[in-house]
């Protein structure tokens, strides 16, 4: 008698599973995650990497202009190319002095922060410079005069070691906070 239990409740459940439709029994792309939540939805602002020390990056807040000032800033820092044509109207005693901050850990790459906008009207980005052993961040400020954004000022922190800071274990994500 229970064998027969059984086998109805085997046949019960077979018949649930299958009918659950295939969209639903496997995610697309092989992963646990659904594409919905994966993928910015229409209207919905597109979702930008993040530096763990500087936070999202990309342009964010700051203007077209400011951002690509920005960026050619910190290239030409990268290179060390002080003559470069985005710093003609800084002091040069301020861009020697961020070289040689930079010089200090040798940076191989950088990375810019989301930009925004100040009260006093001038524009800010989180930056990190990332060498081999070291890494330094600061906050580059750009400021709008006479229809063109110039370089206001850099503050550079003191250079921190790579291995400073990592965790085995850095997030603590319990199942629920990861999937909503």
């Amino acid at each position: 008698m229970n064998k027969v239990r059984m086998g109805g409740v085997l046949l019960f459940a077979l018949y649930i599973l299958g009918s659950i439709p295939a969209a639903e029994k496997e995610p697309s792309g092989g992963t646990s995650v659904p594409d919905a939540l994966r993928r910015p939805q229409r209207g919905e602002a597109p979702r930008y990497p993040e530096d763990t020390v500087i936070g999202p990056l990309g342009r964010g807040e700051a203007a077209e202009a400011a951002y690509t000032l920005a960026l050619d800033l910190l290239r030409a820092l990268l290179t060390e190319n002080r003559d470069a044509l985005v710093f003609q109207d800084a002091d040069p005693g301020m861009v020697g002095d961020y070289g040689t901050a930079l010089e200090a850990i040798k940076p191989q790459k950088f990375r810019i922060g989301s930009g925004r906008e100040e009260p006093d009207g001038s524009t800010s980005f989180l930056v990190r410079f990332v060498g081999r052993e070291q890494w330094i961040s600061g906050e580059l400020y750009l400021r709008a005069e006479e229809g063109q954004w110039k370089l206001e000022e850099l503050i550079l922190e003191e250079p921190r070691d790579l291995e400073e800071g990592i965790e085995p274990y850095p997030f603590d994500y319990s199942p629920y906070e990861r999937l909503f």
